[in-house]
């Protein structure tokens, strides 16, 4: 959902590829956001609504993009790593842009900050990392991790390096951020 609960990001394959668009939320106005041969997938809405971030294969491995949410202009990369997926944009006012990233033979979160164009990375191969969400506020971020054996749910305050496990492990995976 856009932050103001009006619009609604997804991917559809209907044109043959799996492609973004953007919808109203009674299903009006459905327009088409890119528009390439490669895959575009999950899309994650800016806070203010007027851009989306996406993971793309389009430079041969999965990268996230940023793309303006009316589908003009050309999506721009901005991830550098081997491998990038799931993305989640921080809500207002934070301008941030956590997503895993392959780092030697596991995943890691880390953090892309919109306004500075600086990355940091939010953990170091402790397990594959995974599946990062923001909370209603921004201020922490949970992801999945297998650094005690099977995937729990680790909470993190990105500013800081205190981590707790918040879910017994087991199958848990990230759950999508609802409206507002």
């Amino acid at each position: 959902w856009s932050p103001d609960g009006s619009r609604l990001a997804f991917t559809s394959n209907r044109d043959g590829n799996p492609e973004i668009y953007v919808a109203n939320r009674d299903g009006s106005g459905l327009r088409r956001i890119t528009n390439h041969p490669s895959i575009d997938i999950t899309p994650t809405w800016s806070p203010a609504g007027n851009e989306l971030a996406f993971t793309s294969d389009r430079s041969g491995t999965p990268q996230i993009y940023i793309v303006s949410a009316d589908g003009l202009g050309t999506p721009r990369r901005i991830s550098t790593d081997s491998y990038a997926d799931r993305a989640t944009w921080a809500p207002a006012p934070y301008n941030e842009i956590a997503y895993a990233a392959r780092t030697g033979g596991s995943n890691d979160i880390k953090v892309f900050d919109v306004a500075t164009g600086e990355r940091r990375q939010i953990t170091f191969s402790e397990g594959s990392n995974e599946s990062p969400c923001y909370s209603p506020n921004g201020r922490h971020l949970a992801f999945t991790s297998s650094r005690r054996g099977q995937p729990a749910v680790f909470p993190i305050c990105p500013g800081r390096r205190r981590l707790r496990q918040a879910t017994p492990p087991g199958r848990n995976f990230r759950a999508a951020r609802g409206p507002g």
